[in-house]
C-alpha cells in the first residue's frame, strides 16, 4: 500500500502470507484453543486486542472444535504437534 493511502469503504486489508505453523504458534491461538477444551467462553479482554489477535483467537476455537481432545496443540517440546496441523488443513476425515 503507498505511503498516505488511507482505505476506503469496500477496500481490501493488505494481507501476506502465512504459514499454519505460524498461526498456530500465536499465543492467542492456543488461548483459543484451551478455551474450547475447557468449556470456557471468551476471554475477558477478548475486544481489546488487536484484529490478527482476534483472528487467532477464533481459529484457535476453530481448530480446537474440529480436533479431537487427544491431540495436542503443542508436543512436550514446546513445538507445534504435527497431528494438529493436519487438522488444522483438513486433511483428516
Amino acid at each position: 500500500m503507498k505511503a498516505g493511502y488511507r482505505l476506503r469503504p469496500g477496500d481490501q486489508i493488505p494481507t501476506r502470507p502465512s504459514t499454519a505453523v505460524e498461526i498456530m504458534s500465536s499465543p492467542t491461538f492456543g488461548l483459543g484453543a484451551a478455551d474450547v477444551r475447557t468449556s470456557r467462553g471468551y476471554h475477558a479482554d477478548y475486544d481489546l486486542w488487536d484484529t490478527n489477535g482476534q483472528w487467532s483467537y477464533e481459529r484457535g476455537r476453530m481448530w480446537a472444535t474440529l480436533a479431537p481432545r487427544n491431540v495436542p496443540l503443542k508436543k512436550l517440546n514446546g513445538r507445534i504437534n504435527p497431528d494438529a496441523v493436519l487438522y488444522w488443513r483438513g486433511e483428516i476425515i
